[in-house]
Parts: C-alpha cells; sequence; structure tokens
C-alpha cells in the first residue's frame, strides 16, 4: 500500500508530521548506512581474504534466502500471522507472509485479466428480489436515501448483561434487535467502509487519485436518475476523500462538520426532491469525546470491576462515545423522517475501536460471554429504517459490500452492467463472502471457512478483486470494457 503513508500523514497534527517523517527518515537512513558499511567491510575483506569474503557472501545469501524468501507451503487462505508468531517466531512470519502475498495477494490487472473477470461475473444469474423491501405507499417514486457510517461504533450488545444501568436508550435497543448483525469487526478500516458502500468493493487502498472518472458507482447511478449527491463528513479531509469523491460521482463533498452535526446539517442545509446523502461520524475516533451525564462507571460498577485497572479509562471513553452515536442515531433519524418521510435511512458501523478486543480479552469477563463476542464475525447490527414501515431486517451476515445493490434495487436504478452489479457477492453453495473472506450461517451462527481455489465462490471473489484492482489501483480497463 504505497500511498496509505502519505495519506495517512495528513491526517495528524502538524507536530506529529514533523515526529513520523523524523523518524521514518532516520529509520530508513540507519538501514542504509549499516548496509553501505557492511558492503564496505565486505570489500576491504575481499581484498585480503577472496576466500574468506567470497564464502561469507554466500553464507549471507543462503541465510537471507532460507530466513525469508524460501517457499513456504500455505494451508490456509487466510493470513493467520499472530498465530504463526506464537508458534513458530518472527523470522518464520515474515517468510510465510512473502510466500502468501505471491500466492493471494499479487492480483494482475491486465487487459485479459480485468476482461475475463468481467466476463465471468457478467455470466451470472443475479436474483436481487430478495433485497426488495415491501412497502406500504406504492405510489412513492424517488425515494431519498441516507447512509451513514458510525466511527469505532459497537453497542456491548454481548455485555448488556452485566450492566446494572445500560447506558445506551431503550429505542435505540429496541432498534438493533430487530435488525440483522453483520460484519465486519475486524479493524478494517474507515476508507474501506465509505468504498464498500458506495462501490461495492471488498477492502483496497486506492492510488492517490488522478481525476479519472470511475463510471457506474451508486453516486452516479443515482445523478442518472436526477438525484442530487451529497457526502458528509464530521472530520476533515482524510485518505485524499477530497479527490476521491468526486471520481466516484459524489456532486458535493461537505468537511470539518465536527462532532454529531451531521444531523445538524441536513436540519439546516438539505431540503431537495430526491437526494442521496452519505455521511461519516467522527465521535468515536481516538481522543475524541464528549460530556455526558451517563455516569457509566458509578452506575456499573459491577462491570468496572471485571475489566483490567489500566484499561478502564480507555473502556469508558470508548463506551460512553458509542452510547451518545446511538442517542445522536435516534435523534438523526427523526430529523431526516421529518423532512423525508419516505426515506430509506441505514446507518453502519466502520469497524470496532482497535484497542477493544484486547481489552475484553484481558478482562476477567466471564469466558462464554468473551468468547461470544471475540469469536464473532457479525458483531454490530445494520440498521434500516424503511420510511414510514420502520425498521427493516435483512439476513444476518449480510455483506457489506452489498449495501450499494440493496440500495439500488430499492429505488429502482438502472444498475445493468454497472460495477456494483458486478461486485454483488451472491451466496454461492451457501457460501457467503465479504471483505475477501468466506462464510457459512450454521444454524444462526455466521463461521469464517476455507474454500477450495476452484470451487464458483473462490473465483467469484478473485475476479472481483481483479476488478476492484483495475478500478483503484489500476489502469481502469473497466471504464472501456463495460460501456
Amino acid at each position: 500500500m504505497p500511498d496509505l503513508y502519505p495519506s495517512l500523514i495528513e491526517v495528524v497534527p502538524l507536530y506529529l508530521q514533523i515526529i513520523t517523517i523524523a523518524a521514518t527518515v532516520l529509520y530508513f537512513s540507519l538501514l542504509i548506512a549499516f548496509a553501505l558499511y557492511f558492503v564496505y567491510r565486505l570489500y576491504k575483506m575481499y581484498k585480503i581474504k577472496r576466500v574468506k569474503s567470497i564464502s561469507l557472501i554466500v553464507i549471507v545469501i543462503l541465510t537471507t534466502y532460507l530466513s525469508f524468501f524460501r517457499p513456504v507451503k500455505i494451508n490456509s487462505i487466510y493470513a493467520n500471522y499472530f498465530d504463526i508468531a506464537n508458534s513458530k517466531g518472527i523470522i518464520n512470519t515474515i517468510s510465510h507472509r512473502i510466500s502468501f502475498d505471491k500466492k493471494y495477494n499479487n492480483i494482475e490487472c491486465n487487459l485479459n485479466d480485468v476482461k475475463n473477470a468481467i466476463n465471468l461475473l457478467s455470466q451470472r444469474d443475479i436474483d436481487v428480489s430478495k433485497l426488495i423491501m415491501p412497502y406500504s405507499d406504492n405510489t412513492v417514486t424517488n425515494r431519498s436515501v441516507f447512509l451513514i457510517y458510525l466511527e469505532s461504533f459497537y453497542d456491548y450488545s454481548h455485555f448488556a448483561s452485566l450492566f446494572d444501568k445500560d447506558p445506551f436508550p431503550e429505542e435505540y435497543r429496541k432498534w438493533a434487535k430487530a435488525s440483522s448483525k453483520v460484519g465486519p469487526n475486524d479493524g478494517n478500516g474507515s476508507l474501506f467502509a465509505r468504498l464498500s458502500g458506495l462501490t461495492a468493493s471488498s477492502p483496497i487502498f486506492p492510488k492517490k487519485p488522478d481525476s479519472t472518472i470511475i463510471t457506474k458507482t451508486l453516486p452516479f447511478l443515482f445523478r442518472d436518475k436526477g438525484y442530487n449527491v451529497i457526502a458528509l463528513e464530521e472530520s476533515g479531509v482524510t485518505y485524499y476523500l477530497d479527490k476521491l469523491f468526486p471520481d466516484i460521482g459524489v456532486e458535493k463533498t461537505v468537511f470539518s462538520l465536527g462532532i454529531t452535526n451531521i444531523k445538524n446539517y441536513i436540519k439546516d442545509n438539505i431540503s431537495d426532491d430526491g437526494v442521496f446523502v452519505t455521511g461519516f461520524t467522527f465521535l468515536g475516533h481516538a481522543n475524541t469525546h464528549i460530556k455526558n451525564d451517563l455516569n457509566f462507571v458509578s452506575n456499573n460498577q459491577r462491570f468496572m470491576r471485571k475489566i483490567d485497572k489500566k484499561n478502564r479509562a480507555v473502556l469508558v471513553e470508548t463506551l460512553e462515545n458509542s452510547a451518545m452515536t446511538a442517542i445522536d442515531i435516534i435523534e438523526t433519524r427523526d430529523i431526516i423522517l421529518e423532512k423525508y418521510p419516505d426515506a430509506i435511512i441505514i446507518f453502519k458501523h466502520d469497524h470496532l475501536y482497535p484497542y477493544l478486543k484486547n481489552i475484553i480479552y484481558n478482562s476477567s469477563i466471564d469466558e462464554s460471554i468473551k468468547l461470544s463476542f471475540l469469536s464473532s464475525y457479525t458483531v454490530n447490527p445494520l440498521l434500516i429504517w424503511n420510511g414510514k414501515d420502520g425498521a427493516y431486517k435483512l439476513e444476518d451476515g449480510f455483506p457489506p459490500e452489498n449495501i450499494p445493490m440493496f440500495i439500488a434495487a430499492n429505488t429502482k436504478l438502472d444498475y445493468t452492467n454497472s460495477l456494483i452489479e458486478l461486485l454483488y457477492k451472491e451466496n454461492t453453495d451457501n457460501v457467503i463472502r465479504f471483505y475477501n473472506s468466506f462464510y457459512t450461517n450454521s444454524y444462526g451462527n455466521i463461521r469464517r471457512i476455507e474454500v477450495d481455489r476452484e470451487s464458483l465462490s473462490y473465483k467469484y471473489d478473485h475476479a472481483q478483486r481483479i476488478v476492484s484492482e483495475d478500478i483503484f489501483r489500476g489502469s481502469k480497463y473497466f471504464n472501456s470494457l463495460i460501456d
């Protein structure tokens, strides 16, 4: 991900930019200096003792190859680096990573690869009837849509039985219980959430945008139908979004709204008929917090005693952030419905707070409750509000990448030969796919599984990765091949 470093540098304050860049320059300068000094010493040795010098060079080359570049048998389609490091050590982990990347992560996207991928995906017979929500008012056309992602949100439903006073509002809990549980929950990033919701792509970090339009995305399909497309960002510019959003069809982007201010912007500034609004909150990000009267610690001493003392302050901060976000969800929904009573409203988390799993793992919470949380691949609700008809529930494990097709099907967009149709992840042979992993629903339990590389599920997933690679990191052959 060569573009990840500079894009993340944009996010941090100036003093952290200086520290990060200085540390990076120092680190790599020292590596180069040590390497040059080593070569210099070999050269000096070669002039005096050629046999010894050549022997040492051969030993270094062989050791480097055997340590890092030797072929490693890959037994899984998943990169379980944590387990490998624990069982075989860091050197074996590095060699495993190099071999794994060669086998699974090096996605070729030349013209023929992209053409073949599109041909394979176009041959599928996709049934979107199961995506369509019934609606009581069949006279309504051009329903407005609000798709809002929630920074580091988690509603702690796994631990609600341990709360003496639940900080999450009852109205939120009622909606969440009437909603499906979806992934991801493994810290896959805020950018990936945006891309899945607007383009149907699985995780990929784009190259720095070059103003080349990426056609047939969800925003462009809305614009083709006459909708106004707006992105609302509570934070400042991150991940080149000021350049990426226009390339994928967003007409207007408002940055730096401030914490919990999406609802206020909608209330005061949006009144057009037929709008598609995508938003991203900021409360929940590290070092964000707002004053509240939840009194979580004093009201929930029984739960707090189970958390390691050194982790309590961080847990309380992120938990209260999520509880305040839940309040904001209800308020935002109600403001939208006042202006757009037939609106389709969707709230979804992007990922868990980065350190939450470790905090729970190191706690004294009952092991069965711990396991239900730590082993879950569908930890959070996908909150959908269907206009006047209220909460709507999809199946558990609904792929985040299928949200664009769900929206398109329920707003009657023409998605034929679109990017979101090609990247739609239908269940094949009862295999659920999302975020480049494979799952099965066993009696309501979503479990990750291995699949054969010759299976249709794997071939479809690989083809979709090729298309995403072409669009976001390649030559964008898709634009000419799909027309």
